[in-house]
């Protein structure tokens, strides 16, 4: 039901935002074809990427590719070094007083949320800080045309020479053709699950600012986390993540449906912030914020 109000919606909402309904490139053709064979209007999608914004760039998979190379390539005692217990940017003083002074001025919807899903008001903003420095940096590029870029190239001879590598051993080139299929299809799931969202709360997806992977929002959900996980915090019948309620209650939810409880142990707590975002020195980066907060918050309030 959703696919056929989203074209009716797309299509008002756009208005005369820059939209040119031609397509230039080819390149999006076995992208757009794989969207209406899982059900999606065609009229919505032929809209969504005439786009003027929405051009076709490898260079979005081939960034990720190189990433992954060099970690490939990477000695085993480099790989270690770069596994540090946390990060310590976010413990700094600067860094902790804008997360305890973001507490403080929230610490009334802190507290509700808390009663509501179990979820400490020192642990969302430790998210809330490490994931967009408390909503300040929340990526430039538009979602959808990183998520549909890089949907778009499984192959990895389309992007071969941005790699940096003039040629690579067999065994690694059948690394690479895996790995950018696995991701490429990871990326296709993911720009689907933004076609829903987005529809489904009357937002324009190629308008939705997000970071090169297609993470949005204040609290830098993936797509397919806010389908499963964000609900309408502040109670106005949308979900928009780009919102404090909205954002903070999301979090929580997704918190406790991964079985968060304050009560927890640090390894079981550090076990449910790993499935934010998998990195364990994310997620001890975001424990020991969460109790610094926490020990100024008990030296100097609020109670």
């Amino acid at each position: 039901m959703f696919r056929k109000l989203a074209v009716l919606i797309f299509i008002i909402l756009l208005g005369n935002a820059g939209v040119a309904f031609t397509d230039d490139s080819h390149s999006w053709d076995a992208l757009k074809g794989r969207l209406v064979a899982d059900g999606f209007n065609r009229e919505y999608v032929d809209t969504v990427f005439s786009a003027s914004s929405l051009e076709y760039d490898s260079a979005m998979m081939a960034r990720k590719m190189r990433a992954l190379l060099k970690r490939r390539f990477e000695p085993p005692a480099k790989k270690v070094a770069r596994e540090k217990e946390f990060d310590e940017r976010y413990i700094g003083p600067i860094m902790l007083a804008g997360g305890y002074s973001y507490l403080r001025e929230h610490y009334g919807l802190l507290q509700e949320i808390d009663k509501q899903y179990g979820v400490a008001p020192s642990v969302l903003v430790a998210l809330l800080l490490v994931e967009t420095k408390l909503g300040f940096t929340l990526g430039e590029a538009p979602a959808f045309n990183n998520l549909a870029n890089m949907a778009a190239s499984p192959d990895p001879l389309k992007f071969f020479n941005e790699l940096g590598y003039e040629r690579l051993e067999e065994k690694d080139m059948v690394w690479l053709k895996k790995r950018t299929q696995k991701k490429a299809d990871w990326a296709y799931k993911e720009l689907s699950a933004l076609l829903k969202f987005s529809s489904e709360n009357s937002m324009v997806p190629t308008e939705i600012p997000g970071s090169p992977y297609g993470a949005f929002g204040i609290c830098q959900f993936m797509p397919s986390t806010a389908v499963h996980y964000a609900v309408d915090g502040d109670g106005d019948g949308v979900i928009d993540l780009f919102t404090r309620d909205d954002a903070l209650f999301s979090m929580a939810s997704f918190l406790k449906r991964h079985g968060w409880k304050n009560s927890l142990s640090k390894k079981k707590k550090l076990k449910v912030i790993y499935r934010y975002n998998h990195s364990m020195v994310y997620a001890r980066t975001i424990y020991e914020v969460a109790r610094n907060l926490e020990k100024i918050r008990s030296t100097f309030g609020p109670d």
